[in-house]
Protein backbone atom coordinates (compact mmCIF):
# COMPACT_ATOMS: atom_id res chain seq x y z
CA UNK A 1 0.00 0.00 0.00
CA UNK A 2 1.47 3.79 -0.84
CA UNK A 3 1.54 5.75 2.23
CA UNK A 4 3.00 8.53 0.57
CA UNK A 5 3.95 9.86 -2.93
CA UNK A 6 5.80 12.79 -3.91
CA UNK A 7 5.36 13.96 -8.02
CA UNK A 8 7.21 16.52 -10.04
CA UNK A 9 8.24 18.76 -6.16
CA UNK A 10 10.49 21.28 -6.75
CA UNK A 11 12.13 23.36 -3.38
CA UNK A 12 13.86 26.60 -4.01
CA UNK A 13 15.84 28.89 -1.47
CA UNK A 14 16.59 31.90 -3.50
CA UNK A 15 18.10 31.22 -6.89
CA UNK A 16 19.22 27.78 -5.51
CA UNK A 17 16.77 24.57 -6.33
CA UNK A 18 17.13 22.63 -2.80
CA UNK A 19 15.22 19.61 -4.27
CA UNK A 20 14.16 18.44 -7.67
CA UNK A 21 12.39 15.62 -7.17
CA UNK A 22 10.71 13.70 -10.37
CA UNK A 23 8.74 11.10 -7.94
CA UNK A 24 9.62 9.20 -4.86
CA UNK A 25 6.45 6.95 -2.79
CA UNK A 26 6.62 5.08 0.80
CA UNK A 27 5.03 1.89 0.34
CA UNK A 28 3.82 -0.25 3.40
CA UNK A 29 7.21 -2.57 4.29
CA UNK A 30 9.13 0.51 3.88
CA UNK A 31 12.13 1.03 6.61
CA UNK A 32 13.55 3.92 4.79
CA UNK A 33 17.11 5.76 6.05
CA UNK A 34 17.42 9.36 4.16
CA UNK A 35 21.06 10.37 4.07
CA UNK A 36 23.26 13.37 2.40
CA UNK A 37 25.57 15.82 3.77
CA UNK A 38 24.14 18.97 6.15
CA UNK A 39 22.52 21.39 3.93
CA UNK A 40 21.32 18.61 1.10
CA UNK A 41 17.61 19.23 2.31
CA UNK A 42 16.98 16.02 4.39
CA UNK A 43 14.87 18.06 7.31
CA UNK A 44 13.06 20.18 4.53
CA UNK A 45 11.95 17.04 2.57
CA UNK A 46 10.35 15.56 5.97
CA UNK A 47 8.56 18.90 6.80
CA UNK A 48 7.44 19.24 3.02
CA UNK A 49 5.90 15.77 3.00
CA UNK A 50 4.23 16.47 6.74
CA UNK A 51 3.29 20.02 5.46
CA UNK A 52 4.98 21.78 7.27
CA UNK A 53 7.40 23.49 4.02
CA UNK A 54 5.58 25.00 1.32
CA UNK A 55 6.93 23.70 -2.00
CA UNK A 56 7.34 25.74 -5.49
CA UNK A 57 5.61 23.23 -7.53
CA UNK A 58 4.59 19.70 -7.02
CA UNK A 59 2.15 17.74 -5.59
CA UNK A 60 2.76 15.65 -2.23
CA UNK A 61 0.29 12.93 -0.74
CA UNK A 62 0.60 11.72 3.04
CA UNK A 63 -1.35 9.07 4.84
CA UNK A 64 -3.29 10.42 8.22
CA UNK A 65 -2.05 7.88 10.18
CA UNK A 66 1.49 9.19 10.64
CA UNK A 67 3.48 10.40 13.49
CA UNK A 68 6.21 12.31 13.18
CA UNK A 69 9.80 12.91 15.40
CA UNK A 70 11.79 15.72 15.53
CA UNK A 71 14.32 17.40 17.97
CA UNK A 72 12.92 21.11 17.62
CA UNK A 73 9.52 20.85 17.94
CA UNK A 74 7.45 21.47 21.26
CA UNK A 75 6.61 17.95 22.92
CA UNK A 76 2.63 17.27 22.07
CA UNK A 77 0.64 16.76 25.37
CA UNK A 78 -0.55 13.26 24.41
CA UNK A 79 -1.09 10.16 26.61
CA UNK A 80 2.10 7.67 26.11
CA UNK A 81 1.86 3.98 26.95
CA UNK A 82 3.22 3.34 30.50
CA UNK A 83 4.52 0.17 29.35
CA UNK A 84 6.36 1.73 26.55
CA UNK A 85 7.67 4.47 28.67
CA UNK A 86 8.82 1.88 31.43
CA UNK A 87 10.77 0.15 28.36
CA UNK A 88 12.49 3.00 27.31
CA UNK A 89 12.84 4.54 30.98
CA UNK A 90 10.93 7.57 29.33
CA UNK A 91 9.43 10.68 31.93
CA UNK A 92 6.13 10.30 33.12
CA UNK A 93 5.25 13.49 32.03
CA UNK A 94 6.58 16.64 30.20
CA UNK A 95 8.23 19.17 32.22
CA UNK A 96 10.69 22.53 31.60
CA UNK A 97 13.44 20.75 33.03
CA UNK A 98 13.41 17.60 31.10
CA UNK A 99 17.10 17.33 29.46
CA UNK A 100 17.08 16.49 25.99
CA UNK A 101 17.44 12.64 26.15
CA UNK A 102 14.20 12.89 28.43
CA UNK A 103 12.76 15.15 25.94
CA UNK A 104 13.41 12.81 22.79
CA UNK A 105 12.42 9.67 24.90
CA UNK A 106 8.95 11.13 25.46
CA UNK A 107 8.34 12.37 22.38
CA UNK A 108 9.38 9.29 20.96
CA UNK A 109 7.37 7.36 23.24
CA UNK A 110 4.41 9.65 21.90
CA UNK A 111 4.92 8.35 18.46
CA UNK A 112 5.16 4.68 19.14
CA UNK A 113 1.92 4.67 21.14
CA UNK A 114 -0.06 5.93 18.33
CA UNK A 115 0.41 2.99 16.53
CA UNK A 116 0.34 4.61 13.33
CA UNK A 117 1.40 3.27 9.47
CA UNK A 118 4.40 5.63 9.16
CA UNK A 119 6.86 7.16 11.43
CA UNK A 120 8.79 10.17 10.02
CA UNK A 121 11.84 10.71 12.74
CA UNK A 122 14.31 13.51 12.17
CA UNK A 123 17.66 12.35 13.98
CA UNK A 124 16.00 10.69 16.86
CA UNK A 125 19.08 9.17 18.04
CA UNK A 126 20.48 13.02 19.07
CA UNK A 127 20.92 13.04 22.99
CA UNK A 128 20.58 9.23 23.58
CA UNK A 129 23.50 7.47 25.47
CA UNK A 130 24.71 3.73 23.69
CA UNK A 131 21.94 1.88 26.18
CA UNK A 132 19.05 3.75 24.97
CA UNK A 133 20.22 4.05 21.43
CA UNK A 134 19.65 0.14 21.26
CA UNK A 135 16.21 0.48 23.28
CA UNK A 136 15.09 2.38 20.29
CA UNK A 137 16.07 0.19 17.75
CA UNK A 138 14.32 -2.85 19.36
CA UNK A 139 10.97 -0.78 19.56
CA UNK A 140 11.26 0.22 16.38
CA UNK A 141 12.00 -2.84 14.65
CA UNK A 142 8.74 -4.22 16.45
CA UNK A 143 6.80 -1.06 15.31
CA UNK A 144 4.70 -2.63 12.54
CA UNK A 145 4.39 -0.23 9.94
CA UNK A 146 7.05 1.97 8.12
CA UNK A 147 9.93 4.37 8.85
CA UNK A 148 11.31 7.44 7.49
CA UNK A 149 14.53 7.68 9.16
CA UNK A 150 17.05 11.03 9.40
CA UNK A 151 20.29 10.18 11.30
CA UNK A 152 24.27 10.14 11.46
CA UNK A 153 23.71 6.92 13.53
CA UNK A 154 25.65 4.07 10.94
CA UNK A 155 24.65 1.20 13.37
CA UNK A 156 21.02 2.35 13.54
CA UNK A 157 20.36 2.85 9.68
CA UNK A 158 22.05 -0.72 9.46
CA UNK A 159 20.19 -2.63 11.86
CA UNK A 160 16.45 -1.19 10.60
CA UNK A 161 16.54 0.37 7.24
CA UNK A 162 16.09 -1.81 4.00
CA UNK A 163 16.02 1.07 1.82
CA UNK A 164 18.19 4.09 1.65
CA UNK A 165 17.21 7.74 0.01
CA UNK A 166 20.24 9.77 -0.99
CA UNK A 167 19.53 13.68 -1.61
CA UNK A 168 22.98 14.57 -3.81
CA UNK A 169 22.30 17.88 -6.48
CA UNK A 170 18.32 18.30 -5.44
CA UNK A 171 18.09 14.60 -6.76
CA UNK A 172 17.21 11.46 -4.64
CA UNK A 173 18.35 8.73 -5.65
CA UNK A 174 17.48 5.50 -3.82
CA UNK A 175 19.50 2.06 -2.91
CA UNK A 176 18.20 -1.01 -1.80
CA UNK A 177 19.38 -2.71 1.56
CA UNK A 178 20.82 -1.39 4.55
CA UNK A 179 23.60 1.67 4.82
CA UNK A 180 26.75 -1.12 4.28
CA UNK A 181 24.64 -2.35 1.27
CA UNK A 182 24.25 1.34 0.05
CA UNK A 183 27.99 2.20 0.62
CA UNK A 184 28.77 -0.97 -1.04
CA UNK A 185 26.28 0.26 -4.41
CA UNK A 186 28.03 3.99 -4.40
CA UNK A 187 31.55 1.88 -4.11
CA UNK A 188 30.79 0.20 -7.18
CA UNK A 189 29.17 3.24 -9.03
CA UNK A 190 32.05 5.18 -8.25
CA UNK A 191 34.38 2.37 -9.70
CA UNK A 192 32.27 2.41 -12.50
CA UNK A 193 32.27 5.76 -13.46
CA UNK A 194 36.20 5.74 -13.35
CA UNK A 195 36.27 3.24 -15.40
CA UNK A 196 34.13 5.06 -17.60
CA UNK A 197 36.39 8.43 -17.55
CA UNK A 198 39.28 6.46 -18.22
CA UNK A 199 37.83 4.74 -21.59
CA UNK A 200 36.08 8.24 -22.31
CA UNK A 201 39.62 10.14 -21.81
CA UNK A 202 41.61 7.24 -24.09
CA UNK A 203 39.13 7.63 -26.79
CA UNK A 204 39.18 11.00 -26.84
CA UNK A 205 42.81 11.18 -26.95
CA UNK A 206 43.06 8.42 -29.92
CA UNK A 207 40.22 10.76 -31.67
CA UNK A 208 42.63 13.59 -31.48
CA UNK A 209 45.83 11.76 -32.69
CA UNK A 210 43.83 10.55 -35.07
CA UNK A 211 43.28 14.55 -36.19
CA UNK A 212 46.66 15.35 -35.81
CA UNK A 213 48.34 12.92 -37.95
CA UNK A 214 45.26 13.17 -40.72
CA UNK A 215 46.22 16.83 -40.97
CA UNK A 216 49.73 15.99 -41.04
CA UNK A 217 49.20 14.21 -43.84
CA UNK A 218 46.87 16.93 -45.51
CA UNK A 219 50.12 19.33 -45.36
CA UNK A 220 52.42 17.05 -46.35
CA UNK A 221 50.93 16.93 -49.96
CA UNK A 222 53.23 17.78 -52.79
CA UNK A 223 53.21 21.63 -54.45
CA UNK A 224 52.81 21.55 -58.44
CA UNK A 225 56.53 21.29 -59.41
CA UNK A 226 57.87 24.28 -61.25
CA UNK A 227 59.03 22.89 -64.72
CA UNK A 228 55.56 20.60 -65.14
CA UNK A 229 53.63 21.75 -68.32
CA UNK A 230 50.05 23.67 -67.73
CA UNK A 231 47.88 20.53 -68.86
CA UNK A 232 49.79 17.98 -66.52
CA UNK A 233 50.12 20.78 -63.47
CA UNK A 234 46.44 20.73 -63.67
CA UNK A 235 45.71 16.93 -63.69
CA UNK A 236 48.22 17.30 -60.58
CA UNK A 237 46.42 19.60 -59.33
CA UNK A 238 43.42 18.13 -59.34
CA UNK A 239 44.77 15.21 -57.81
CA UNK A 240 46.22 16.87 -54.60
CA UNK A 241 43.14 18.60 -54.31
CA UNK A 242 40.67 15.54 -54.17
CA UNK A 243 43.68 14.05 -51.33
CA UNK A 244 43.14 17.54 -49.10
CA UNK A 245 38.98 17.20 -49.90
CA UNK A 246 39.26 13.23 -48.68
CA UNK A 247 41.17 13.56 -45.80
CA UNK A 248 39.73 17.34 -44.97
CA UNK A 249 36.10 15.23 -44.70
CA UNK A 250 38.27 12.05 -42.42
CA UNK A 251 38.86 15.03 -40.24
CA UNK A 252 35.64 16.54 -40.25
CA UNK A 253 33.96 13.15 -39.36
CA UNK A 254 36.93 12.06 -36.66
CA UNK A 255 35.84 15.97 -34.87
CA UNK A 256 32.56 14.93 -35.32
CA UNK A 257 32.97 11.78 -33.28
CA UNK A 258 34.49 13.90 -30.86
CA UNK A 259 32.28 16.27 -30.40
CA UNK A 260 29.29 13.55 -29.74
CA UNK A 261 31.30 11.47 -27.26
CA UNK A 262 29.31 11.16 -24.22
CA UNK A 263 31.29 13.42 -21.57
CA UNK A 264 32.33 11.56 -18.48
CA UNK A 265 33.54 13.64 -15.22
CA UNK A 266 36.00 12.60 -13.12
CA UNK A 267 34.83 10.98 -9.95
CA UNK A 268 36.13 12.80 -7.22
CA UNK A 269 38.74 11.25 -4.95
CA UNK A 270 39.50 11.14 -1.58
CA UNK A 271 42.71 12.30 0.13
CA UNK A 272 44.21 10.72 2.62
CA UNK A 273 46.25 12.66 4.86
CA UNK A 274 48.52 11.53 8.07
CA UNK A 275 48.26 14.19 10.81
CA UNK A 276 51.66 13.56 12.82
CA UNK A 277 53.02 14.78 16.00
CA UNK A 278 55.53 17.30 15.49
CA UNK A 279 58.84 15.83 17.39
CA UNK A 280 59.23 18.37 20.12
CA UNK A 281 56.14 17.38 21.41
CA UNK A 282 56.31 13.43 20.76
CA UNK A 283 55.16 11.92 24.21
CA UNK A 284 58.40 10.62 26.34
CA UNK A 285 56.20 8.87 28.71
CA UNK A 286 53.89 5.67 28.17
CA UNK A 287 51.32 6.49 30.70
CA UNK A 288 50.86 10.30 29.56
CA UNK A 289 47.76 10.65 32.33
CA UNK A 290 47.47 8.18 35.17
CA UNK A 291 44.18 8.46 37.86
CA UNK A 292 44.44 6.32 40.90
CA UNK A 293 41.71 6.23 43.39
CA UNK A 294 40.05 9.35 42.32
CA UNK A 295 36.53 10.13 43.87
CA UNK A 296 34.35 12.65 41.81
CA UNK A 297 31.28 14.07 43.72
CA UNK A 298 29.11 17.12 42.19
CA UNK A 299 25.77 18.69 44.39
CA UNK A 300 26.58 15.92 46.88
CA UNK A 301 26.27 12.99 44.36
CA UNK A 302 28.88 10.42 43.82
CA UNK A 303 29.29 10.24 40.27
CA UNK A 304 32.81 7.90 40.57
CA UNK A 305 34.38 6.32 43.73
CA UNK A 306 37.90 5.21 43.95
CA UNK A 307 38.31 4.37 40.26
CA UNK A 308 42.09 3.84 38.51
CA UNK A 309 42.73 3.92 34.85
CA UNK A 310 45.62 4.97 32.75
CA UNK A 311 45.95 6.62 29.57
CA UNK A 312 48.26 4.93 26.89
CA UNK A 313 50.50 6.57 24.29
CA UNK A 314 49.12 5.88 21.11
CA UNK A 315 45.77 4.64 22.03
CA UNK A 316 42.30 5.54 20.32
CA UNK A 317 40.63 5.57 23.91
CA UNK A 318 36.26 5.29 23.72
CA UNK A 319 34.94 6.66 27.48
CA UNK A 320 31.50 5.07 27.49
CA UNK A 321 28.68 5.38 30.09
CA UNK A 322 25.17 6.32 30.17
CA UNK A 323 23.99 9.61 30.14
CA UNK A 324 24.35 11.02 33.63
CA UNK A 325 27.42 8.89 34.45
CA UNK A 326 30.11 11.74 35.14
CA UNK A 327 31.40 11.09 31.59
CA UNK A 328 32.12 14.77 30.78
CA UNK A 329 32.76 15.81 34.72
CA UNK A 330 35.43 13.26 34.57
CA UNK A 331 37.11 14.82 31.06
CA UNK A 332 36.65 18.45 32.79
CA UNK A 333 38.36 17.06 35.92
CA UNK A 334 40.94 15.86 33.95
CA UNK A 335 41.82 19.00 31.86
CA UNK A 336 41.87 21.33 35.17
CA UNK A 337 44.53 18.81 36.38
CA UNK A 338 44.47 20.31 40.24
CA UNK A 339 43.40 16.94 41.89
CA UNK A 340 46.23 15.27 43.90
CA UNK A 341 44.48 11.53 42.46
CA UNK A 342 45.27 12.74 39.06
CA UNK A 343 48.98 12.64 37.16
CA UNK A 344 49.79 13.84 34.30
CA UNK A 345 52.92 13.23 32.28
CA UNK A 346 55.08 16.82 31.63
CA UNK A 347 55.46 17.16 28.23
CA UNK A 348 51.72 16.33 27.77
CA UNK A 349 49.83 18.93 25.48
CA UNK A 350 46.12 18.82 25.93
CA UNK A 351 43.87 19.80 23.25
CA UNK A 352 40.31 19.87 24.72
CA UNK A 353 36.99 19.92 22.21
CA UNK A 354 33.47 20.58 24.69
CA UNK A 355 30.42 20.41 24.18
CA UNK A 356 30.13 24.16 23.66
CA UNK A 357 33.45 24.36 21.16
CA UNK A 358 34.99 27.46 22.87
CA UNK A 359 38.07 27.16 21.02
CA UNK A 360 37.66 29.35 18.21
CA UNK A 361 37.92 33.31 18.09
CA UNK A 362 34.51 34.36 16.35
CA UNK A 363 36.18 37.47 14.46
CA UNK A 364 38.29 35.30 12.62
CA UNK A 365 38.51 33.27 9.69
CA UNK A 366 38.27 29.73 9.73
CA UNK A 367 41.68 29.34 8.10
CA UNK A 368 43.16 32.05 10.73
CA UNK A 369 41.50 30.05 13.90
CA UNK A 370 43.41 27.07 12.78
CA UNK A 371 47.04 28.92 11.97
CA UNK A 372 46.96 30.15 15.41
CA UNK A 373 47.93 27.36 16.68
CA UNK A 374 49.35 25.27 14.04
CA UNK A 375 53.02 24.66 12.71
CA UNK A 376 51.35 23.08 9.03
CA UNK A 377 51.86 24.95 6.11
CA UNK A 378 48.45 26.52 4.84
CA UNK A 379 48.35 24.61 1.94
CA UNK A 380 47.69 21.06 3.98
CA UNK A 381 45.63 22.62 6.63
CA UNK A 382 43.51 23.45 3.75
CA UNK A 383 43.29 20.04 2.52
CA UNK A 384 42.19 19.22 5.93
CA UNK A 385 39.57 21.61 5.90
CA UNK A 386 38.40 20.50 2.40
CA UNK A 387 38.08 16.91 3.49
CA UNK A 388 35.34 18.74 6.40
CA UNK A 389 33.61 20.50 3.28
CA UNK A 390 35.49 23.82 3.55
CA UNK A 391 36.81 24.14 0.16
CA UNK A 392 38.25 27.61 -1.83
CA UNK A 393 37.98 30.39 -0.15
CA UNK A 394 35.35 29.51 2.34
CA UNK A 395 37.69 29.00 4.79
CA UNK A 396 38.30 33.08 4.14
CA UNK A 397 34.91 33.07 6.40
CA UNK A 398 34.39 34.48 9.51
CA UNK A 399 33.49 31.83 12.66
CA UNK A 400 30.66 34.31 13.58
CA UNK A 401 28.92 33.64 9.80
CA UNK A 402 29.29 29.62 10.57
CA UNK A 403 26.54 27.16 11.68
CA UNK A 404 26.74 25.36 14.65
CA UNK A 405 27.51 22.02 12.52
CA UNK A 406 30.09 23.67 10.49
CA UNK A 407 31.88 25.64 13.82
CA UNK A 408 31.88 21.97 15.35
CA UNK A 409 33.56 20.48 12.23
CA UNK A 410 36.37 23.61 12.29
CA UNK A 411 37.04 23.32 16.26
CA UNK A 412 37.55 19.70 15.39
CA UNK A 413 39.84 20.58 12.51
CA UNK A 414 41.91 22.96 14.79
CA UNK A 415 42.33 20.78 17.62
CA UNK A 416 43.99 17.54 15.15
CA UNK A 417 45.85 20.47 13.68
CA UNK A 418 47.26 22.53 16.87
CA UNK A 419 50.52 21.79 18.36
CA UNK A 420 49.61 18.91 20.75
CA UNK A 421 49.93 15.36 21.44
CA UNK A 422 46.50 14.71 23.28
CA UNK A 423 43.33 15.46 22.69
CA UNK A 424 40.05 14.93 24.43
CA UNK A 425 36.98 15.15 22.51
CA UNK A 426 33.87 15.41 24.37
CA UNK A 427 30.61 14.29 21.73
CA UNK A 428 32.92 15.44 18.92
CA UNK A 429 29.74 13.83 16.21
CA UNK A 430 26.74 15.94 17.28
CA UNK A 431 25.92 18.06 14.25
CA UNK A 432 28.14 16.08 12.14
CA UNK A 433 26.37 14.51 8.57
CA UNK A 434 27.85 10.92 7.69
CA UNK A 435 30.39 11.89 5.28
CA UNK A 436 31.67 14.84 7.85
CA UNK A 437 32.25 11.62 10.31
CA UNK A 438 33.87 9.47 7.84
CA UNK A 439 36.33 12.12 7.70
CA UNK A 440 37.13 12.40 11.00
CA UNK A 441 37.80 9.21 11.34
CA UNK A 442 40.15 9.26 7.95
CA UNK A 443 41.65 11.60 10.11
CA UNK A 444 41.89 10.07 13.26
CA UNK A 445 43.25 6.75 11.53
CA UNK A 446 45.65 8.57 10.26
CA UNK A 447 47.32 10.94 13.49
CA UNK A 448 49.44 8.97 16.04
CA UNK A 449 48.20 11.42 18.29
CA UNK A 450 46.86 9.77 21.99
CA UNK A 451 43.39 10.21 21.92
CA UNK A 452 40.05 10.34 24.47
CA UNK A 453 36.93 10.16 22.87
CA UNK A 454 33.27 10.57 24.17
CA UNK A 455 30.86 9.52 21.99
CA UNK A 456 27.59 7.27 21.60
CA UNK A 457 28.11 6.90 18.11
CA UNK A 458 28.77 2.65 18.12
CA UNK A 459 29.95 2.97 14.03
CA UNK A 460 32.37 5.90 14.92
CA UNK A 461 33.61 3.93 18.29
CA UNK A 462 34.21 0.81 16.92
CA UNK A 463 36.02 2.03 13.46
CA UNK A 464 38.73 4.09 15.05
CA UNK A 465 38.93 3.07 19.09
CA UNK A 466 41.80 -0.06 20.47
CA UNK A 467 41.01 0.78 24.19
CA UNK A 468 37.48 1.12 26.28
CA UNK A 469 36.95 2.79 29.35
CA UNK A 470 32.98 2.49 30.35
CA UNK A 471 31.66 3.80 33.84
CA UNK A 472 28.85 1.69 35.28
CA UNK A 473 27.47 2.39 39.19
CA UNK A 474 29.89 4.85 40.03
CA UNK A 475 32.84 2.59 38.85
CA UNK A 476 34.96 1.79 35.90
CA UNK A 477 36.31 -1.17 33.70
CA UNK A 478 38.95 -0.80 31.30
CA UNK A 479 39.51 -2.93 28.55
CA UNK A 480 42.30 -3.14 26.27
CA UNK A 481 40.79 -3.67 22.66
CA UNK A 482 38.64 -2.84 20.06
CA UNK A 483 34.68 -1.99 20.43
CA UNK A 484 33.57 -4.86 19.41
CA UNK A 485 35.84 -7.02 21.44
CA UNK A 486 34.72 -5.09 24.36
CA UNK A 487 31.02 -5.93 23.50
CA UNK A 488 32.23 -9.89 22.91
CA UNK A 489 33.60 -9.66 26.30
CA UNK A 490 30.59 -8.03 28.46
CA UNK A 491 27.88 -10.49 26.61
CA UNK A 492 29.86 -13.75 27.98
CA UNK A 493 28.24 -15.59 30.13
CA UNK A 494 29.59 -14.88 33.59
CA UNK A 495 30.22 -17.57 35.72
CA UNK A 496 29.89 -17.64 39.89
CA UNK A 497 31.02 -18.83 42.85
CA UNK A 498 29.00 -21.98 43.02
CA UNK A 499 29.07 -22.77 39.51
CA UNK A 500 32.82 -22.49 39.54
CA UNK A 501 32.80 -24.72 42.37
CA UNK A 502 30.61 -26.96 40.69
CA UNK A 503 32.64 -27.31 37.63
CA UNK A 504 35.81 -27.85 39.71
CA UNK A 505 33.79 -30.68 41.36
CA UNK A 506 32.80 -32.20 38.23
CA UNK A 507 36.40 -32.15 36.95
CA UNK A 508 37.33 -34.12 39.75
CA UNK A 509 34.98 -36.96 39.98
CA UNK A 510 35.68 -37.11 36.18
CA UNK A 511 38.70 -37.68 36.86
CA UNK A 512 38.63 -40.13 39.04
CA UNK A 513 36.85 -41.84 37.32
CA UNK A 514 39.23 -42.54 34.21
CA UNK A 515 41.86 -43.39 36.85
CA UNK A 516 38.73 -46.29 38.22
CA UNK A 517 38.60 -47.25 34.31
CA UNK A 518 42.34 -47.91 33.90
CA UNK A 519 42.88 -49.49 37.12
CA UNK A 520 40.13 -52.17 36.91
CA UNK A 521 41.17 -52.98 33.50
CA UNK A 522 44.28 -54.33 35.08
CA UNK A 523 42.97 -55.44 38.10
CA UNK A 524 43.07 -59.66 38.35
CA UNK A 525 42.08 -59.80 42.26
CA UNK A 526 38.71 -60.64 42.30
CA UNK A 527 38.23 -58.67 46.22
CA UNK A 528 40.08 -55.66 44.77
CA UNK A 529 38.18 -55.54 41.76
CA UNK A 530 34.90 -55.54 43.69
CA UNK A 531 36.35 -52.55 45.79
CA UNK A 532 36.94 -50.84 42.70
CA UNK A 533 33.58 -51.39 41.10
CA UNK A 534 32.20 -50.30 44.45
CA UNK A 535 34.04 -46.99 44.34
CA UNK A 536 33.45 -46.26 40.95
CA UNK A 537 29.70 -46.49 41.15
CA UNK A 538 29.58 -44.66 44.13
CA UNK A 539 31.53 -41.71 41.66
CA UNK A 540 29.39 -42.15 39.04
CA UNK A 541 25.93 -41.82 41.10
CA UNK A 542 27.69 -38.33 42.74
CA UNK A 543 28.82 -36.74 39.06
CA UNK A 544 24.90 -37.56 38.32
CA UNK A 545 23.69 -36.03 40.95
CA UNK A 546 26.02 -32.96 40.37
CA UNK A 547 24.59 -32.75 36.61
Amino acid sequence: MQLALLNNVKKYYGDRLLLDIKKLEILSGDKIGLVGPNGVGKSTLLKILIGKESVDSGSISLTKSFSYISQLDHLDEESTSSKIKSIFNAPDEYKNHLSGGEKVKLKISNALSKNTELIIADEPTSNLDSTSIETLEEMFKSHPGSLLLVSHDRNFLDTLCNTIFEIEDGKVNIYKGNYSKYLELKKLEKERQTTEYINYKTEKKRLENAVFNKEKQRDNIRKTPKRMGNSEARLHKMGDQKSKQHIDNNIKAIKSRIDHLEIKEKPKTDKLIKISVIDSLELTSKNPIEVKHLDLIIDDKVLLSDISFKIKKGKKIALLGKNGSGKSTLLKELVKNQNDSIKIANNVVLGFLDQEQNILDPNKSILENIQIDSSYLESFIRINLDGFGFKGDSVFKKVSTLSGGEKVKVAICKLLLSDNNLIILDEPTNYLDIKCMEALENAIKNTDKTLLIVSHDRKFISNICDNIIEIDNNKITQFDGSYDGYINFKNKPKINKEEKLLQENKLILETKLSELISLLSFESNADKKELLEKEYLEILNKLKSLK
